[in-house]
């Protein structure tokens, strides 16, 4: 969706909570007035998006007050209650909530069927927001099935939430039959809008535009003939409908007149009343944001303050920043620079408030709002510093371009996760360097941007390079390099990519007489090994020692070198659950147990609970798996194989973040048989974020499977030179590589170049 759009099944999968609550009450024990004006104001309040204002209500009646008791909650109120802390992301205390009323309805006994039906329904948006999709579709499966206890609401809204699931998972067209059905079950009702403005969405994000067209017609005839009385539902379908009309003609080519069938909606949401102040800032900033893509600026500005002024009084922090990003726009084709960086500040600074505040992260908003916003701003900030002299501000300039794509980076090792505040980041990068070098790459739509730190200063470098034909040369060159087909097809990108990211550094480095290259890589460069990049003579491992890092900050590092850990090794070489075995993985941890003191469980010993109880109980500084591991577009798809069973990474960075009486941190985490999908970036973002997962300062994994005498080979002389030549990590490693390189038969890099050392190098 573009950047202002809203989420529409996200924003409209509980609107018949409004019905459902209604029926829930009238089996709930008899209560008094005061816990049903009580629920009456709180539904009020949630109605008109007042969500902190409602969550209020209902705490106060639990709590009681100086001059009222505390009232014990309704079913009813409860399960609002449950709604309200999901809508605000608080996802912990939503599910805490929806076991204590499961509890308190067991305790009570008889439970109510429609009440259970409920608790089933949130129980399955909660596992929707966290992408928890199987448990999702379980939950709406087992509410369907009790048929007698649906109201024509209740059931409309899981047949809603089904197809929701199924859109998630790709699946457009059970999509739209399930919103049809969905709008079928309450037809005549505001509640059926909802559902076929759901339907209609689906049919465009599935590229169904004439069709789409059509039906948003159809829909905004019925808004103009609809003779039931205004509701929050057919408010919030009109300006729903005008989003997507704006999507159309953005994203997928209408006739740019359709702004004008998005703007008669919007004005015809306008009219409704009585508008609560935030419905007022939702119409009058999708209003400016239709001004800004029709490049009629002073009406995008006037309508956008006049959005963030509602936006103030109803206290909606969450949309403050869309309308920043609006006046940031329209400012910066207007001409008026430091306008737009000051609301592209004040529009970055709001989003990572909001973030801060929620558990969980939405992935469509990360591609969709997170990622365009901050390289907006950061594009604009570094055509600023481009046009600067040397000094204090061109330098303040980089550093807040810098600044804004960590919020960035950060978010995306985040949303990943699905965790807030990954590792113990502490140490800024250039304050480590000496005679080591940062590099920051920045690919922007139009250029590629070279941000490189040798010392205090960064220095910066344009070059001619779109975005696309950047991507296209990485996605060409991972699969030439990853598959050795006896030829050198891959020395052609490697040589081009060596002219866009280090060539015109060449000259900065050699003055530094940088030895160490640490790359902190932006999307699709973290898909391949840089140090297979080539300049027509040798590849740039043979140059200098790399390391990756997915952010400019560190767990604060010491030398690893010339001391002696305890390390947990494990790993299969035996073939389990369908996977290859590993011959030499046997003679890689016993040359592990020889050099650094391990304890090593192998084949039938490493099993999942004897690893999660070693890793949970045992002091390790080092932690090996030499076994296949897999990371995927999700965490919860990214693992490594145990003997009988599958060990997830979020399950393995609990575990050694866990580790009983440990007083140091994980030093060293190595995973030496680890793939990712050619081509995905999320992947690869999983295998940078690994270290900060599992809290250690460093990991040493493969993007791809490597030979298994490679492997040996290599991580045998890493270790050796890491315990007795004294080196760093990054040197040990590329030790490791350029003697393969040159002793070890195959020099060529889908060999030796996947080995990526990421976090700490020293």
């Amino acid at each position: 969706m573009t950047a202002f759009a809203l989420p529409l099944w996200r924003c409209f999968a509980t609107l018949g909570l409004v019905v459902l609550l209604g029926v829930a009450d009238t089996h709930a024990d008899a209560a008094d007035d005061h816990p049903q004006q009580a629920l009456a104001h709180a539904q009020a309040l949630a109605d008109g998006g007042e969500l902190n204002a409602a969550l209020l209500v209902l705490e106060q009646q639990r709590a009681g007050g100086p001059d009222t008791a505390a009232v014990p909650l309704t079913p009813a109120a409860s399960l609002l209650r449950i709604d309200v802390l999901r809508k605000l992301g608080r996802v912990s205390r939503a599910e805490a909530a929806l076991a204590q009323l499961q509890a308190q309805l067991a305790a009570d006994g008889d439970v109510d069927p429609a009440v259970s039906a409920q608790l089933l329904h949130q129980k399955a948006l909660l596992h929707v927001l966290k992408g928890e999709l199987a448990q999702a579709e379980t939950a709406v499966t087992e509410a369907l099935q009790r048929q007698q206890a649906l109201t024509p609401s209740l059931r409309a809204s899981l047949l809603n939430d089904a197809a929701i699931i199924q859109q998630r998972r790709g699946d457009s067209t059970g999509a739209m039959v399930g919103f049809a059905a969905a709008a079928q079950a309450v037809e005549g009702t505001p509640q059926a809008l909802v559902y076929r403005v759901n339907a209609a969405r689906a049919m465009l994000e599935d590229g169904q535009l004439t069709a789409y067209l059509d039906e948003a017609q159809h829909l905004g005839s019925q808004f103009d003939t609809r003779q039931t009385a205004p509701t929050a539902a057919v408010l919030h379908s009109r300006i729903a409908l005008a989003v997507l009309y704006r999507d159309a003609v953005n994203r997928f080519g209408a006739d740019q007149g359709y702004r004008l069938q998005a703007l008669q909606l919007l004005q015809g949401a306008a009219r409704q009343t009585p508008l609560s102040s935030r419905d007022e800032s939702l119409i009058k900033g999708y209003t400016a944001g239709l001004y800004a893509d029709d490049r009629q600026f002073e009406s995008a500005l006037r309508y956008g303050r006049e959005a963030l002024s509602a936006a103030s009084r109803a206290g909606a922090v969450d949309l403050e920043y869309r309308w920043e990003w609006v006046l940031a726009r329209s400012f910066s084709s207007l001409g008026d620079k430091q306008a737009a960086l000051a609301a592209y500040g004040r529009a970055v600074t709001s989003l990572q408030t909001l973030r801060a505040n929620l558990e969980v992260f939405d992935q469509e908003a990360l591609a969709t709002v997170i990622k365009p916003l901050y390289y907006e701003y950061a594009d604009l900030l570094l055509q600023e510093s481009t046009a600067l002299a040397e000094g204090g501000d061109k330098q303040a300039l980089l550093q807040s371009a810098r600044t804004a794509l960590e919020g960035l980076k950060q978010a995306e090792v985040e949303d990943y996760f699905q965790q807030q505040c990954l590792g113990d980041q502490t140490v800024q990068l250039e304050n480590l360097t000496g005679r080591t070098a940062v590099l920051y790459p920045v690919l922007l739509d139009e250029r590629l941007e070279l941000l490189l730190s040798t010392g205090a200063d960064i220095h910066q470098l344009s070059v001619a390079v779109d975005r696309q034909t950047l991507v296209t040369l990485v996605r060409d060159f991972r699969l030439n390099l990853q598959a050795d087909t006896g030829t050198d097809d891959y020395l052609e990108q490697a040589r081009r990519l060596y002219g866009y990211l280090i060539e015109p550094l060449t000259a900065m480095l050699e003055q530094a007489q940088v030895d160490t290259l640490v790359f902190v890589p932006d999307g699709p460069l973290r898909t391949i090994p840089l140090a297979a990049l080539h300049d027509g003579e040798r590849f740039l491992i043979e140059r200098f020692a790399l390391a990756t890092a997915p952010g400019l900050t560190l767990i604060d590092p010491k030398p690893f070198a010339g001391r002696r850990y305890s390390a947990l090794a494990g790993g299969l070489s035996e073939s389990v659950q369908g996977f290859p075995a590993l011959p030499s993985v046997g003679t890689e941890l016993e040359n592990l147990n020889r050099l650094v003191d391990a304890n090593v469980l192998a084949n039938d010993t490493f099993t999942l609970n004897r690893v999660e109880a070693e890793l949970g109980s045992g002091d390790y500084s080092v932690v090996h798996f030499a076994t296949h591991g897999q990371f995927g577009g999700s965490y919860d798809e990214s693992f490594l194989l145990t003997y009988d069973s599958r060990l997830r990474i979020n399950e393995l960075g609990r575990a050694i973040q866990s580790r009983a009486g440990s007083s140091d941190t994980l030093e060293l985490l190595v995973l030496s048989a680890c793939e990712t999908a050619a081509g995905d970036d999320r992947a690869a973002l999983g295998l940078a974020g690994v270290a900060l997962k599992a809290g250690a300062r460093s990991a040493l994994a493969t993007l791809w499977e490597v030979d298994d005498q490679a492997t040996l080979d290599i991580i045998t002389e890493f270790y050796r030179s890491l315990s007795t030549a004294g080196e760093s990590k990054a040197r040990s490693l590329q030790r490791a590589q350029l003697k393969w390189i040159r002793e070890g038969g195959n020099p060529h890099p889908s060999q030796w170049a996947p080995f990526l050392l990421i976090g700490n190098w020293l």
